[in-house]
Formats: structure tokens, C-alpha cells, sequence
């Protein structure tokens, strides 16, 4: 959440007003303080003012008159929001400013309340018989025994200072909002809408459509115009280049085709005059002239898989295996041999280097079962090292060659694919070979049916 640029932008624009509210907050609590200490002082010095207008009356002797009253009582605008009344030692109320602003119970039911202000000893606080909160100053009378009692409401909500202190607080708070607001309504409008519809115009390059133009950024600031801009001249050069390139793969892709094709037809042109010469030649001379004609038709084989495939550069080992044993069927025109062929249809593919090696040795080595019997059996498992094992199970054990040109070459051949030859002693020869390990970098689409 915190990694969008309207996030960020409003964690900035509160960080910058941090030090305003922070100077409001201390601007407002020391004003609070110091109003506060002046109504304290204020209550005490009505207290020990009326306390020394009293002393020249016998306060407690008998009851005032009325020009007692006026003398003590008086100054009552400086007293605002604060009644007087004078008590005995006793507690009863001697007498009390009839205009007092804050009517007849606001001194407490019962004694005059203990608890002080830890702030201020000066001051106690209570509840008047009224039930509201009060504030009392006392101060005693010297001449008497008899004390002043003052009293001022202290709801701390309702209070000028507390209203202020509020006020000080919220306002720079309430600018603050309305500052990140307004900055956050307008980056919304000139910025993250026209981000976000150049966004919109990115995802579809992404999945390929480069026809896909900017939004119109009609009312967009200019840069982000020139950017839309900008974006749609790339698409159009991008999608130029690439059906540039999907024309050169294509007729690349067209020539390879017909390379392999026309590789493939050389190789069983070649086998095929191998078997007119063969046909044509004594029966001693046949039999020289059938180990060349097999080995090209294992080469044409793998050719023919590739091209089959519609992929150049890779073979389906299926369709090779089953072709090369194919054409080792036929071993000569004396006697027959029967290949049988057991492997999935989607056991994997493998690159043509390869997969002349593997027809190539897998010729050689049919021929020499061939040779030594009347049937093989050929199958392609997975092994667990992620590579593939091709056996060749013949009814005459021990017909693997021991030397020769022919085990030359399958040695060669097996070299060629980082395998060794194993051989059971029971009739079973086997090797292994590597998948192909990625995608064909050319011929990726597949050659299309003809009916």
C-alpha cells in the first residue's frame, strides 16, 4: 500500500506539516497554562481581597449590615463567573454576595472539600450542593474567626481556554487534511488517471498487441501527452520490426524446410542406388553393399523424423526408432528378420545430432542381430537420470560384435552420445541418450496438413 505514489505523496505532505502542528500544539499548550494560572490566581486574589475588606467588620459578632455588605462585596465585574460568601469556624455561611452569578448552592452540602490541585495548593476542587464541578480559593479573615470562601465553575470542556486549546489543535490538523486532500484529489486527476491509462496501453504490447494505440490523453498534462505519443510511434515501429522478422523467420523457416526435404531425398537416392548396385552385384559383393545402404537410410530416417515433425532441429525418438527398424527388417534376400518395436508416442524429442547418432548406432547394431538371429526386439524407456534407454533384446546371445568395423562404429557412435554400450551377455544390448534439452530456435510452427 505503501509503494503508490498517492501513498508516498501524502506520507511527504504530513511529514511537512508535522513541525506546523507541532509549534500549534506547544503554542496552544502553553497558552492554555498560563490562562489557567491566571484564573487560579485570580480566584485566590478575590479570596484574600474580601478577606481584607472583611477584617474591618465584626464579621462574627453580628450579622452585617447593609453597608458592610456593599463595602465587602464590592468590585463585582472583576469577580465575574465567581461567588462569594463568608463562613464561621463552624462552617455555617456568616453571609454570601446576594448577586453572586452562580446562585445559592454552589457551596458543597456538607464541609468544605480537602482535595487540592496537585499543581496548585492554592486551590481546592469539589462539587457544590448543586452537583456541578467547582473550584474553590479560601482566605481567612484576620480579625475573626471566620474565613472567605470563593468559588468558580470548572467544566473543562466548556471553558474559554479549553475551546482555544481545541481550536489552536484542530485548525493546523484540519489544514493539513485539506492540503493533502487537495494535493492527492489534483495528482489523481493530472497524473495517476493518465498513468494508469498508459498502463492499460503497456499490458496489451506486453500480451502482444502492438496494434493497440495510446488512450487519447485529450486534457492530459503535456508531458504525459508527448509520453502517449512517444508510446504509440514505438508500437508501430516495434510492430514493423516484428512482422519484419516474422516474414524473414517464415521464409527462413520455408528454407530450412526444403533443405532438410531435399537432404533427406539425397540420402534415399543414395540408398536407393546402393540397392540397384547391390541387386546387380554377386551375392559376395551384395552383402559388402547392404552395411553402407543401411547406414544411409538411418541418416535419411532422421531426416525424414525432423522434417515430419514440422520442427527443425528436433526428432520425435518414437517415430525414428520405429522407422530405423523398419528399414533393418529386411537383412538380405536369403532369410528374413523380424523387428518388433515397443515405445510411447510421447516419449520425448531429441536434437538431430543426435538422432543420427542414435540411427546410426541403432542400425549397426539390428544388423548385427541380424546377423546372428531371426528377431530383436527394440524399446525406449525414461531412466531416472533424465535421460532415455533404448534396448535391442536379439534371440542369439552374444551377437554384440567384439571387433570389426562395425563395433568400431558403435563405439564411435556411442561416444558421440556421452554413452556406454552395456551388454548383458543374454541377448540384451543397451544405451543411453539425452533429450532434447529446449525449444528448437527455428521451424517452431508446425507444418501444416495437406489434404
Amino acid at each position: 500500500m505503501l509503494k503508490t505514489l498517492r501513498a508516498n505523496i501524502a506520507l511527504l505532505l504530513i511529514a511537512a506539516n508535522l513541525p506546523v502542528i507541532a509549534l500549534a500544539v506547544w503554542i496552544g499548550v502553553r497558552d492554555f497554562r498560563a490562562a489557567d494560572l491566571a484564573d487560579r490566581d485570580r480566584l485566590v486574589q478575590a479570596a484574600e481581597l474580601v478577606a481584607a475588606r472583611a477584617t474591618a467588620f465584626p464579621v462574627a459578632r453580628e450579622p452585617l449590615s447593609e453597608q458592610a455588605r456593599r463595602v465587602i462585596f464590592q468590585d463585582r465585574g472583576s469577580r465575574a463567573m465567581i461567588s462569594v460568601a463568608i463562613l464561621d469556624a463552624d462552617g455555617r455561611v456568616i453571609a454570601e454576595d446576594a448577586e453572586a452569578p452562580l446562585g445559592g448552592r454552589w457551596l458543597p452540602a456538607g464541609a468544605l472539600p480537602d482535595k487540592r490541585l496537585p499543581s496548585d495548593e492554592r486551590i481546592l476542587k469539589g462539587r457544590g450542593a448543586d452537583g456541578r464541578a467547582y473550584r474553590y480559593a479560601v482566605a481567612p479573615i484576620e480579625s475573626a474567626a471566620a474565613r472567605v470562601v470563593v468559588a468558580t465553575p470548572f467544566d473543562f470542556t466548556g471553558r474559554s481556554q479549553t475551546q482555544w486549546l481545541l481550536l489552536a489543535l484542530g485548525l493546523p490538523a484540519l489544514m493539513s487534511l485539506l492540503c493533502v486532500g487537495l494535493v492527492l484529489f489534483g495528482i489523481e486527476r493530472f497524473v495517476l488517471r493518465w498513468i494508469r491509462a498508459l498502463r492499460v496501453t503497456a499490458e496489451a504490447y506486453q500480451g502482444g498487441r502492438l496494434d493497440v494505440k495510446a488512450t487519447k490523453l485529450d486534457g492530459a498534462p503535456a508531458e504525459l501527452a508527448r509520453l502517449g505519443d512517444a508510446l504509440d510511434a514505438m508500437s508501430a515501429r516495434v510492430d514493423e520490426r516484428s512482422n519484419a522478422l516474422q516474414a524473414a523467420v517464415a521464409d527462413r523457416d520455408t528454407l530450412l524446410r526444403e533443405l532438410h526435404h531435399r537432404v533427406k531425398n539425397n540420402f534415399q537416392m543414395i540408398a536407393s542406388l546402393l540397392a540397384l548396385q547391390r541387386q546387380e552385384a554377386p551375392q559376395s559383393l551384395s552383402a559388402v553393399l547392404r552395411a553402407p545402404e543401411d547406414r544411409v537410410r538411418a541418416m535419411a530416417a532422421a531426416y525424414k523424423a525432423s522434417y515430419a515433425r514440422g520442427e527443425i532441429g528436433h526428432v520425435d525418438v518414437a517415430t525414428l526408432v520405429r522407422d530405423v527398424a523398419l528399414q533393418a527388417r529386411d537383412v538380405g534376400s536369403e532369410r528374413a528378420f523380424d523387428v518388433s518395436v515397443t515405445v510411447a508416442n510421447d516419449i520425448g524429442e531429441i536434437d538431430l545430432d543426435r538422432a543420427v547418432s542414435v540411427a546410426l548406432l541403432s542400425m549397426e547394431l539390428l544388423t548385427a542381430a541380424g546377423a546372428a538371429g531371426s528377431t530383436a526386439a527394440v524399446s525406449v524407456s525414461p531412466c531416472e537420470d533424465g535421460r532415455m534407454m533404448l534396448r535391442i533384446a536379439a534371440d542369439a546371445p552374444g551377437w554384440l560384435p567384439a571387433t570389426g568395423l562395425s563395433m568400431r562404429l558403435i563405439r564411435a557412435y556411442a561416444d558421440q552420445l556421452s554413452s556406454a554400450i552395456e551388454d548383458d551377455g543374454a541377448g540384451v544390448v543397451a544405451f543411453a541418450f539425452a533429450p532434447a534439452s529446449d525449444k528448437p530456435s527455428i521451424g517452431m510452427k508446425p507444418r501444416q496438413a495437406t489434404g
